[in-house]
């Protein structure tokens, strides 16, 4: 009887992996993006009615079925791999610092999902949706009219990538399903979403990586229009309800000093003591840096994505 459980285990198992594979493959679209280390995997995924999101799923060299990879989910794909199809001819080189912490040792092993983003609601879909509860309305009708194309979609995101991406994922790929091993990484407005993602989402993602965090929460030529007082202390007022406890996940937030991070300062240090009065101190689960001469632009964050990964994955066996 146990020979025929055993045996009847092994048939269901390779069934689900045979229906798995092929389902994957009904999904699978050409790659745009090309990268120097391990391999990509693209798909369109459905999205919101018949609407569909590019994902791209990058897998390690030496890539096996055998091992239980961690998973980071990184908002703006397209902007990852390969910079010879960006739009500012800049990249992460996420597939380069990946390869190279995984091979030595430094981090345990992981696979890298870029969600790519749908430009003209990039503003509204990365804006934490539920910072307008501490919002004047008139400030809110405001932005609805003029940056938000009418509806903020935050929420809309998050719940997708918990619902249809995550699943996806942990039904394709040989990776962890608990959530100290899924983790957010994004910069300015990616930033925020993956900080405002861990608070709306603790018992789903367990760390956010925030580079260059875009604190001021604005557009670069309305950050004078008193970004603080109708933006970046509602927000703060926000994560001070919704912090998770700084035991149960980990933060990485940093910031350049040149360019478009010139201007986050201010900001930034608000951010800080709201983090420190919610628990957050120096420790294995809390990482803040300030990257001076550095400025906002993929080639900055690729020169030091090593530091939060390694951060949120370091291997200490």
């Amino acid at each position: 009887m146990k020979q025929f459980l055993s045996f009847l285990s092994v048939v269901l198992l390779s069934l689900h992996s045979i229906y798995a594979q092929k389902s994957k493959s009904l999904l699978l679209v050409p790659n745009d993006q090309k990268a120097s280390f391990g391999t990509l995997e693209s798909f369109k995924l459905p999205f919101s009615d018949s609407i569909k999101r590019q994902v791209v799923v990058w897998l390690p060299a030496n890539y096996n079925f055998k091992v239980e990879y961690a998973t980071i989910y990184m908002h703006d794909g397209q902007m990852l791999f390969d910079s010879t199809v960006t739009w500012n001819k800049k990249e992460w080189r996420v597939d380069e610092t990946a390869d190279s912490l995984i091979s030595n040792g430094i981090t345990r092993p992981f696979i890298v999902v870029g969600i790519y983003n749908d430009p003209p609601n990039r503003y509204a879909e990365f804006f934490p949706q539920q910072t307008v509860n501490y919002m004047q309305p008139t400030y809110v009708s405001k932005l609805t009219a003029t940056l938000w194309r009418g509806e903020l979609r935050a929420d809309e995101y998050l719940n997708w990538m918990k619902k249809e991406l995550i699943p996806f994922v942990e039904d394709h790929y040989p990776v962890s399903h608990k959530r100290e091993d899924r983790f957010l990484i994004g910069s300015s407005m990616g930033g925020l979403i993956s900080l405002y993602g861990l608070t709306q989402k603790p018992k789903t993602f367990g760390g956010a990586a925030c580079l260059s965090i875009h604190t001021p929460m604005i557009n670069l030529q309305m950050i004078g229009d008193d970004a603080m007082n109708q933006l970046a202390l509602p927000f703060n007022a926000y994560l001070r309800k919704k912090l998770p406890s700084p035991k149960k996940v980990k933060i990485y937030i940093d910031r350049g000093t040149e360019t478009l991070d010139a201007n986050y300062g201010p900001y930034h240090e608000v951010l800080l003591s709201t983090l420190m009065k919610g628990g957050f101190e120096p420790s294995p689960n809390y990482l803040t840096l300030v990257w001076d001469k550095t400025g906002h632009d993929e080639e900055s964050w690729a020169k030091r994505l090593a530091v939060p990964i390694k951060f949120l994955l370091i291997n200490d066996k």
